[in-house]
């Protein structure tokens, strides 16, 4: 088994809330890619799920190592730091797993697309890997946001501006977080409803992985980003334009 099919079975693994065998399996691509920040990420959250919070808090402290800014590790450090081995972090698994059809690509209907003008690092670190998000459309792109309406990031030029269209149109869409890095965010967007207008319009067209601007975000370090992502005065918009989003 490579190390590529490894990561496909650890992360399907940890959406069905296996927990045992995600160790497992992370363990497994360790074993020859030592350094491997996603995979140790993996193996200390998937310890984190299970309340073994001494392997936990190791194996972020060694992601830390590898990469002092790292948004997960630093965010379940800053957690493990108030409790001791053994108590309960409030991350047991849930009962209700995420789907892993939900991350299953599918020509026209989902796109991955990295996400421009990311939020602060400390608003990346309170975010999880398959959370949903939604999509906010503004006149000018797509933002996406959390439940509480917090900006996120925005969707590239190109893809905003297409979606701007599909969303006034009536389509709707299941958005999650696929990836989480420093400084960069990606989403996975899946169309779940066509409106009658684009009934026969398939809402990507291409590859199914969307490659668009830089990830990185555009703020110096300890800045914020105009909720606006773009400049526009949100003030001035009309209301259905801006308050256009996807929910499922």
């Amino acid at each position: 088994m490579t190390d590529a099919q490894n990561t496909v079975r650890a992360i399907n693994a940890a959406l069905r809330n296996d927990w045992k065998t995600a160790i497992k399996l992370n363990l497994e691509i360790l074993n020859t890619e030592k350094e491997n920040v996603d995979a140790l990420n993996r193996l200390a959250f998937a310890y984190l799920r299970t309340d073994d919070t001494f392997h936990a808090k190791k194996i972020f402290a060694k992601v830390l190592l590898l990469d002092p800014y790292n948004p997960i590790a630093t965010k379940n450090i800053k957690k493990l730091s108030t409790v001791s081995n053994g108590q309960s972090t409030g991350n047991k698994a849930s009962s209700v797993p995420l789907s892993p059809l939900m991350f299953l690509e599918e020509p026209g209907v989902t796109r991955v697309a990295p996400c421009v003008n990311v939020a602060p690092e400390k608003i990346l670190a309170t975010l999880s890997y398959g959370q949903e998000v939604y999509l906010k459309a503004k006149r000018h792109c797509v933002e996406i946001r959390d439940s509480k309406d917090q900006y996120l990031g925005a969707i590239p030029d190109d893809l905003s501006h297409k979606l701007i269209d599909f969303l006034a149109g009536g389509n709707t869409y299941t958005v999650v977080i696929r990836s989480i890095g420093k400084n960069a965010l990606s989403v996975f967007i899946r169309e779940t409803a066509r409106g009658k207008k684009f009934a026969h319009d398939p809402s990507f067209v291409g590859t199914s992985a969307y490659v668009g601007f830089s990830s990185k975000a555009d703020y110096a370090p300890g800045e914020g980003p105009d909720v606006s992502a773009t400049g526009e005065e949100t003030e001035e918009e009309p209301a259905e334009e801006e308050d256009s989003a996807s929910h499922t």
